[in-house]
């Protein structure tokens, strides 16, 4: 069994992985291919020789390295260093028992929809959301999406996102969009801040083009972001394409894990309070 470790170097260091990581994993014969930083670049033959990434870090970490992923088919394992962890499937307390579920083939995987952005001639990727965001607190952006050759939205605003399933418990949650299971195929658009009380959130097909004008903006510029990470600059007059990836994102499960239990323990999601 082959692995490549990607870490947060804010989170953990190398020298740490090497003392008390690296022979978690030599004792259960599961051989490390690189140790990387999340993020930095890795050789095409190598990220193609690995059985499983496995992140150390949170959330954020297990983002960095979905579009690597992806490219590649490989199934992601998760070990939280962070926060919420809600993408990863193992406590850090938990480590031996992921070098366990590994050789012994225990891990269950869930196949999550990606989406692409498509703009300037370039393609991008992203497991939790594409975002078209205004860089100044002053002003609006005045933009236009279609749904193939629908109008859909037409609005002055903060701008739109949009989601996966599994980037509905993320930024979109917080701008007041639903939380959608992550099995199902669809795509959410959650504009920002419009100014306007006749726009909502609306969820589409994965296999629309969801088409995003950007018609002015009032201060600066605008942006775009996957998963996160600025991917293009956006002027007046531009525009990109948002779709469903036809490659899926796997990422690891322990096997008595369920969506509803993970949602009340990490967001307290339908909990009651006396």
């Amino acid at each position: 069994m082959k692995i490549i470790l990607f870490f947060n170097p804010f989170k953990i260091d190398l020298e740490r992985i090497k003392k008390t990581i690296y022979p978690v994993f030599k004792k259960y014969n599961i051989q490390i291919l690189k140790i990387l930083s999340a993020g930095s670049g890795l050789k095409e033959d190598i990220a193609e020789s690995a059985d499983y990434y496995v992140v150390l870090g949170g959330d954020g970490t297990v983002l960095r390295i979905a579009e690597m992923a992806a490219i590649n088919q490989k199934p992601i394992i998760g070990i939280n260093l962070g926060n919420l962890g809600f993408l990863n499937a193992f406590s850090q307390d938990q480590i031996e028992k992921a070098a366990r579920d590994i050789i012994n083939n225990k891990l269950r995987f869930s196949d999550r929809l990606a989406i692409n952005c498509s703009i300037s001639g370039k393609k991008y990727t992203a497991l939790n959301d594409i975002v078209i965001q205004k860089s100044q607190p002053l002003g609006t952006i005045d933009l236009e999406v279609k749904i193939e050759n629908h109008t859909v939205y037409s609005f002055l605003g903060d701008g739109v996102i949009v989601s996966s399933p599994t980037g509905s418990t993320g930024y979109s949650l917080s701008a007041g969009g639903p939380i959608i299971h992550p099995s199902l195929e669809v795509i959410e658009l959650i504009p920002l801040a419009p100014h306007a009380l006749n726009i909502r959130p609306i969820i589409v097909p994965t296999k629309k083009n969801i088409n995003i004008n950007i018609k002015t903006i009032a201060s600066g510029f605008a942006y775009v972001t996957g998963d996160g990470d600025i991917i293009h600059r956006l002027e007046s007059g531009m525009a990109l394409t948002v779709n469903g990836a036809e490659k899926k994102i796997k990422l690891a499960e322990q096997c008595d894990d369920d969506y509803f239990t993970l949602l009340n323990s990490k967001l307290a999601f339908g909990r009651r309070f006396e």
